[in-house]
């Protein structure tokens, strides 16, 4: 079975218009290498903001939101405030260059963490570090998974510099799980992260593993289009 036709088959085709959140992945599901165009720009544009209004919201929950106050150690509570403006700051850039390619900015979804934090009461700096350094690697991956299928040169530039500040982030929140003695791998190397070393192609979060070297590859594996929907979706109504 195709990339296309299985990624279809996962996201419900077949009942009508294919969506995730607000963001109808109908013209995200052909997408390649090999059919570039404006159109598929704004797509993939459209598919990153999505991702960044999801870190966004996290980051903004244990910053300024109804879980600020589970966080208590300094320089944690000042992660998230940095990473929850970085994310913020990714979205309106990301609005900005699809309004600028005279398009329409997709709304943002309706996010669900329960699945991640339950009801929240049990979060703490560790909790909230573990899940942010699951978060961070599946955003490098996923922009990198779609840097071949790109046309404009300025789109590029822009995910290209998003990218790094993902990779950034996935090394600062390490170095300091590191430091606070919450990563038991820190000298793992992997390109793969989030997901583990014993079940490399999952897609499961019950199956990843967020402890690993503050600089953990030479060179970041992409993660598809297919497979981070899978990651991301059950967080999204």
């Amino acid at each position: 079975m195709s990339n296309r036709r299985s990624f279809l088959k996962f996201a419900g085709a077949g009942a009508g218009a294919v969506t995730l959140g607000a963001l109808d992945l109908s013209a995200l599901a052909a997408t390649s290498p090999s059919t570039k165009s404006r159109a598929q720009d704004i797509a993939i544009l459209n598919y990153a903001l999505t991702l960044e209004y999801l870190e966004a919201e996290f980051y903004t929950t244990f910053d300024s939101g109804a879980l600020a106050s589970k966080l208590t150690n300094t320089r944690v509570k000042e992660y998230a405030r940095e990473l929850a403006a970085h994310e913020q700051a990714h979205v309106e850039a990301l609005k900005a260059t699809i309004t600028a390619l005279g398009d329409k900015p997709v709304a943002k979804p309706t996010f669900d963490f329960s699945t991640l934090i339950g009801d929240g009461s049990s979060q703490n700096d560790q909790t909230f570090l573990a899940l942010a350094a699951t978060l961070e690697p599946v955003g490098v991956r996923a922009y990198l998974g779609q840097a071949d299928r790109v046309q404009n040169a300025d789109v590029l530039t822009a995910a290209a510099s998003i990218l790094a500040v993902e990779a950034n982030h996935a090394s600062g929140i390490q170095e300091l799980r590191t430091q606070l003695g919450f990563n038991t791998k820190p000298t793992r190397q992997t390109s793969i992260a989030p997901q583990s070393d014993a079940k490399p192609t999952s897609t499961s979060v019950a199956d990843f593993d967020g402890d690993f070297s503050p600089t953990p590859t030479a060179f970041w594996k992409p993660l598809s289009m297919e497979e981070t929907l899978l990651i991301v979706k059950p967080l999204i109504k």
